[in-house]
């Protein structure tokens, strides 16, 4: 009786360990495995062979966001126009558009949108305006199972875009890039207070060449996962961006 007790006592070690080793996080920089369903934080690695694409138009309806004199265009016209370019490039995904028309979306209520996706991933599209030296496009990430996607996308517009002197691939916690349980990237995709730029912008032939880049990213993560795009980065534990964080948070 004693010999089953011990055998039946090690069996249960061994089927907890299991079970523990389960339940870890993913460690820091693992390649090859993907991430899928919801993940508070989003400390593991990055998506892989994922079916939908939740493409969101920034702004919309009472907001429009950046706007350039010289042209005329605003950016919430702008990001729609995207947003149907980029669907039309996505044959193959089911594409979940956040609007479709212009209409303004909470910022919190896209992220719920967004959760009820959880085999999929959120692309947010934006137009920049700073002081005209700035110009090219910037890719925003925060969850470490988005960095391979938001660092694809950087390299792949950055080789389309007409000019490069922005901040490039950028770590920061907002609503859109913190806040969602699925991997999610804010792409500015150029400044249209610079002259250069915004003339480029404005042409929808640019504006194309931007979406097919933005698309090649998003089918190169889908079969890639991480790849061999190095060590993921470190974890930060912060808590979920709200209205009023400073914009550097």
């Amino acid at each position: 009786m004693s010999a089953l007790r011990s055998t039946f006592a090690s069996i249960l070690v061994i089927v907890m360990a299991a079970l523990l080793a389960s339940c870890e996080t993913p460690p820091q920089g693992s390649i090859g495995r993907s991430s899928s369903g919801l993940n508070e934080y989003g400390n593991r690695p990055g998506p892989r062979g994922f079916s939908t694409v939740i493409v969101d138009a920034g702004h919309g309806g009472k907001d429009s966001g950046a706007s350039s004199r010289r042209t005329g265009l605003t950016e919430k016209t702008l990001t729609l126009d995207m947003a149907k370019r980029l669907r039309s490039e996505l044959g193959g995904f089911r594409v979940v558009m956040m609007r479709d028309s212009d209409t303004f979306v909470d910022l919190d209520d896209r992220v719920r949108i967004a959760n009820r996706y959880p085999d999929g991933i959120l692309v947010s599209l934006h137009f920049n305006e700073s002081p005209p030296s700035i110009a090219g496009p910037e890719t925003y990430w925060w969850r470490v199972d988005s960095y391979t996607l938001a660092k694809r996308v950087q390299s792949h517009i950055s080789a389309v875009a007409d000019q490069h002197n922005s901040r490039g691939l950028v770590r920061r916690r907002l609503r859109l890039t913190r806040n969602p349980m699925i991997p999610c990237i804010l792409i500015e995709c150029g400044y249209i207070s610079n002259s250069r730029e915004g003339k480029a912008i404005s042409n929808s032939s640019y504006r194309n060449k931007l979406a097919s880049a933005i698309a090649s990213a998003i089918r190169e993560q889908a079969a890639y996962g991480d790849g061999n795009l190095g060590p993921l980065p470190p974890f930060i534990k912060a808590p979920p961006s709200r209205h009023g964080d400073s914009r550097g948070s």
